[in-house]
């Protein structure tokens, strides 16, 4: 384990003054790097620690995830962004430089590099208490089976997340059993970044443990869905896939923000937090105000 002091450059005004941020790396299983950023508030006791995964084409220092972590901290809460170890990124944080182990990537190997930040960061704060979970997008998929498999971990949020494992048509499954690998490419960055077929048969191969509908039923973990109402990446219905059988309680809701993206209409690089964005957030520091105090 190796940590550092880094700061994050961001436009004026961005930033939330105050939050010390340090940067940490451990190693998985593979020998492959976990870079987090963690935060906290210095002038503040620790309330507890919240552990933010991004989704899909995702980083830890994507668009609106440092801001994130900083609104945590300055909330009370140990932060924690960190990269998937295959999610593309290599030795420069913003860069998809790495696409050979964005082609490795699987579900499980999430949840395996998930359990090692949270193991590691648990022993790193003495920490023993409950933790709190925030998943945006495909992330949705490791924090509600983690919190359907872990009883320490006591609230969740999920932003825009996807309500099944496997979000592709029955064309593009044939295909990419065919052709061994299936590519996208990033609007953004205009790659073309490809995912190898064992990331279709590491769902298939483990039956029921991908299920969402199934995982969000035996969950201990309170939960909140957020979901902009306009989102044409996951449609809002998946949202609604994600609670089918549940009912609204003190432990579990489902709110709808009017309009906006996928992305809360935020961007990168950053340049500011919109209404929807503002909104997300102040829905998930209550609920973790509720359910980790």
């Amino acid at each position: 384990t190796t940590a550092s002091n880094l700061d994050i450059a961001a436009p004026t005004g961005m930033k939330l003054m105050g939050i010390a941020l340090e940067t940490l790396e451990f190693r998985n299983g593979d020998d492959l790097p976990l870079r987090v950023d963690l935060r906290h508030d210095p002038q503040q006791t620790s309330r507890g620690l919240v552990v933010v995964c991004h989704g899909f084409k995702g980083f830890r220092r994507w668009g609106f995830f440092p801001w994130v972590g900083e609104r945590l901290a300055k909330a009370g809460w140990t932060s924690a962004t960190f990269d998937f170890s295959c999610n593309g990124i290599g030795d420069d944080p913003l860069e998809f430089d790495r696409l050979d182990l964005f082609e490795r990537t699987t579900y499980t190997r999430e949840m395996d590099d998930l359990d090692l930040v949270v193991a590691e960061l648990r022993e790193r704060l003495d920490f023993g208490g409950s933790i709190g979970l925030l998943g945006h997008s495909r992330a949705a998929v490791d924090v509600v089976v983690r919190a359907a498999e872990d009883p320490r971990i006591g609230a969740i949020v999920t932003w825009n997340g996807v309500g099944r494992a496997l979000r592709f048509t029955d064309r593009q499954l044939e295909a990419w059993k065919r052709d061994g690998r299936l590519e996208f490419t990033n609007a953004r960055t205009g790659q073309v970044m490809a995912m190898d077929y064992g990331f279709v048969r590491d769902v298939l191969d483990r039956g029921d443990r991908y299920d969402l509908a199934l995982a969000c039923a035996r969950m201990e973990a309170a939960h909140l869905i957020v979901h902009a109402a306009a989102d044409l990446a996951v449609p809002v219905s998946e949202s609604i896939d994600l609670a089918a059988g549940r009912e609204e309680s003190a432990r579990f809701r489902r709110v709808e923000i009017e309009g906006s993206t996928h992305t809360l209409g935020a961007v990168h690089p950053f340049d500011g937090a919109t209404p929807a964005l503002e909104r997300a957030m102040g829905l998930t520091l209550a609920w973790f105000e509720e359910h980790l105090s």
